[in-house]
Parts: C-alpha cells; sequence; structure tokens
C-alpha cells in the first residue's frame, strides 16, 4: 500500500510538472491589406518567442473595416488590435473605439520613440491621447514605361499639363495607353487622390483650418471645376481608355495589366502597387529586369504634393489583453519586421524612412516622400475621409456619364463638405 501511495503520489507529481509554467493568452489581430501569408509567417515567428501569446488573424476588406470596427467596439466587441488607415485614429478614439496608449507607451517604449514616427498629428489628439502607432508609410508617385516613351519621341512629364500631353501623344503615335488609371468610384477610389494632389500641387484643398480654431472649403467652385475637368479630360483620346470607368480600383488587376505588358506609358500607383508590377512582369517574362522608372510627381503652380499615406496599430477599448496586444504592436514596428516579412512596405518611422535604398523602379518614392503632406485639416472629425471620398467619386463618376458638367459636380461637392463643416 505503501508503495502505491508513493508511485500515486510520483504520478501525480509528473503531471503537474510536464503542465506548462505559463498560461496562453489569446489575442486577435484584424488585418486588411491582401498578403495575408506575410503576417501569417511573422504571427509564427512572434509565437515562438512569446509562447504565452497566441495570435489569431482576422482578415476583412478596407471598404468594409471601419464601420465594421466602430459597430463592433460600440456594443463591447471586436478585434483587440486593428489595422486603420492613418486618417482614422482620431475619430475612432473620439468615439471610444480605441484605447489611448499613452501608458503603454510610457512603460514599454515605442520603437525609437513616438516623435520619429510620421504623422503622429493623426494620431494624437489635441488632449495628448495617443490613439494608434503608425506602422507603414507609403505616398504615390509617377511610374512609367521608358520604352514607351522612346516610341512614342515623348520626354518624362514636369508638370501636370506636361503629363496630360505626352499622355495624349502617346496614345496618338503609338495606339497604347497613356496616363492610365481607374476612373470608377470603388473602395479605392483612385479619383480621390488624384483630384486631392492637382488641388494641393496648385494651392488649394477640400478642406483647410480657417485661422480661427476651425475649418474651411480651402477651393472655389472653378479651381474644383478645374481639376475635375483635367482628369476627365484623360478619358478616350486623352490617353486613358473608356473601359477604365468600370474600374474601382487599383486592385482591379485590369488597371494594373497594360503596364505589366508594356502597353502603357504612365501609372500613379503606391509602392506596393509598383512592386506588384515589377513582379508581374519579372514573372511573366523569366527575367530580373526591371521595365519601369518612376519619379516625383507632376507639378502644378506650387509644385508637386501628394499625401502621407500609410497604415497605424490600434487597440480595442474593450481589449482585456492591452498588455499582450501590446507587445505584438511593438514587434510588427520592429525594423526586423519589415527586413523578414513585410518586405513590400515602408516602415513608418522618419530614422527608417531616412536609411532606406530605394531599388531600381522606385528611386521616385524617395523623390516624392519629401514632398507628400497628411491629411492634416481632412481629419478635423467633421467631415469623415471616407464620406468626402465616396462623394468625390460620386461627382466625378456624373461627370463621365455626362449626368454633370464639372462645374455642377464641384458645387455638389462643396455644398456637401460645406453641410458637414457645418452641420
Amino acid at each position: 500500500m505503501q508503495n502505491m501511495f508513493k508511485t500515486a503520489l510520483l504520478l501525480g507529481c509528473s503531471a503537474f510538472i510536464a503542465l506548462p509554467a505559463f498560461a496562453e493568452t489569446t489575442i486577435s489581430f484584424r488585418y486588411n491589406d491582401p498578403d495575408p501569408e506575410v503576417i501569417e509567417a511573422a504571427i509564427d515567428a512572434f509565437e515562438a518567442e512569446n509562447p504565452d501569446i497566441n495570435v489569431e488573424l482576422e482578415r476583412i476588406s478596407w471598404g468594409d473595416s471601419r464601420t465594421q470596427f466602430l459597430r463592433e467596439a460600440a456594443v463591447g466587441t471586436g478585434p483587440d488590435i486593428v489595422h486603420i488607415a492613418f486618417v482614422w485614429p482620431l475619430e475612432m478614439g473620439s468615439a471610444g473605439a480605441l484605447l489611448p496608449l499613452n501608458d503603454l507607451i510610457e512603460k514599454n517604449g515605442a520603437g525609437s520613440g513616438f516623435d520619429n514616427f510620421i504623422a503622429t498629428d493623426l494620431a494624437r489628439d489635441a488632449d495628448g491621447n495617443i490613439f494608434a502607432l503608425p506602422w507603414t508609410a507609403d505616398t504615390w508617385t509617377l511610374v512609367y514605361m521608358p520604352s514607351v516613351l522612346e516610341e512614342a519621341g515623348v520626354d518624362v512629364p514636369k508638370t501636370w499639363d506636361d503629363l496630360q500631353a505626352a499622355s495624349r501623344a502617346v496614345t496618338e503615335k503609338t495606339g497604347k495607353v497613356g496616363f492610365g488609371f481607374p476612373a470608377g468610384g470603388g473602395a479605392t477610389n483612385t479619383p480621390w487622390f488624384l483630384l486631392n494632389y492637382h488641388l494641393w500641387s496648385n494651392g488649394h484643398a477640400l478642406v483647410e483650418e480657417d485661422g480661427n480654431g476651425g475649418f474651411q472649403v480651402g477651393v472655389d467652385v472653378a479651381s474644383l471645376a478645374d481639376s475635375f475637368k483635367f482628369f476627365a479630360d484623360f478619358m478616350g483620346e486623352g490617353g486613358n481608355p473608356q473601359s477604365n470607368i468600370a474600374l474601382g480600383g487599383l486592385a482591379d488587376i485590369g488597371s494594373l495589366a497594360p503596364m505589366i505588358e508594356g502597353d502603357q506609358a504612365f501609372a500613379l500607383v503606391p509602392p506596393n502597387v509598383a512592386k506588384a508590377m515589377i513582379a508581374a512582369y519579372q514573372e511573366k517574362s523569366g527575367s530580373s529586369d526591371v521595365p519601369f522608372a518612376s519619379t516625383s510627381l507632376p507639378t502644378g503652380s506650387v509644385g508637386g504634393v501628394s499625401h502621407m499615406g500609410g497604415r497605424m496599430l490600434g487597440i480595442n477599448a474593450n481589449s482585456e489583453h492591452a498588455d499582450e496586444s501590446y507587445k505584438f504592436i511593438q514587434f510588427l514596428i520592429s525594423t526586423e519586421f519589415f527586413s523578414d516579412f513585410l518586405t513590400a512596405q515602408f516602415p513608418a518611422s522618419k530614422s527608417a524612412l531616412a536609411a532606406l535604398e530605394y531599388p531600381a523602379g522606385l528611386e521616385g518614392y524617395g523623390m516624392q516622400l519629401p514632398n507628400a503632406r497628411t491629411w492634416g485639416a481632412y481629419a478635423n472629425g467633421k467631415t469623415p475621409i471616407g464620406t468626402m471620398w465616396s462623394e468625390t467619386g460620386r461627382e466625378f463618376g456624373a461627370i463621365l456619364v455626362g449626368d454633370k458638367t464639372p462645374e455642377e459636380a464641384a458645387q455638389s461637392l462643396i455644398d456637401t463638405i460645406n453641410d458637414m463643416l457645418n452641420g
């Protein structure tokens, strides 16, 4: 009996010793970009280093992500960590959906320091609450096919007017696409970006500070109509096929195919799209050659101004695992993460961007980033960018199908923004 007791005791001790010395915590990360395999590999590496934390990856489209998270957070649900656009943190923070990160940053740090990130004005409110950490950075710039320009006998455009003339010349002389862009108002809504770049490059903006602590429309009807008309004139003989009206954004493969096939001269795209075009061309051709080059944005009266875009990472205000979630965020913002996993994106830190060496075909991004601006006054809480984005696409579409003149569309968009500002 005594031996049996000893055996049972030893077995019990062995069973106790076999249990893990930690309790596993599960957190969820909702990721919106179309390369989940990259994040899955990163999660495997993080979990190997942190066996007490299990990360569940959730997927959603960018078109649904903002409203879905706000809806969930309002009723106490949703993922622990959210992948959000640069212009969403202040809106989501003021709605109570995001956890202020100040205490976590003070306790654990944030990369090389919070002020080393770009676009901090879009993450920190007037009271000093930090609702997200900038994660990836990008802007759009002009990518072109030198062989098509040579065939058409045109130079790399310096100004917006140069781009319009070169686009038309390419189509007239070669039958190829000049400046091709998706003209539909879909989830990625290319006209929204093009219109703002043209406005900013000519000293205007849809929204600006009024000098008295408020905000106002920063463009008149005539100037906004000119920008609408400028891009509408590319359709057809201007170098952008009429069929591109059916394309909702750069996620549509039809908008990229002519560049990959060598049948298009110019495209305005973010770096992940440029990298995808290069990879697709190399796979198709079986060559390591890079057929594209890039340069800075065409200039207007005050330069060539694009947006400083990118993504941020925030923690759900309802999360029960803020410490574990922040530990995973620290991993995602690390230099190693960008060198080993998310190589298609640029890190959103000033020091990392300054140290980047831009490979062939992407040199234009290094030229353009110093001339990029944040959305700034657009993220004022009264004029949701998602709403202005949709309205801009809708008004541009109305011009293309002949339902409105550029002047009518401009007046309608300005009225909509004024209603939001004064509402």
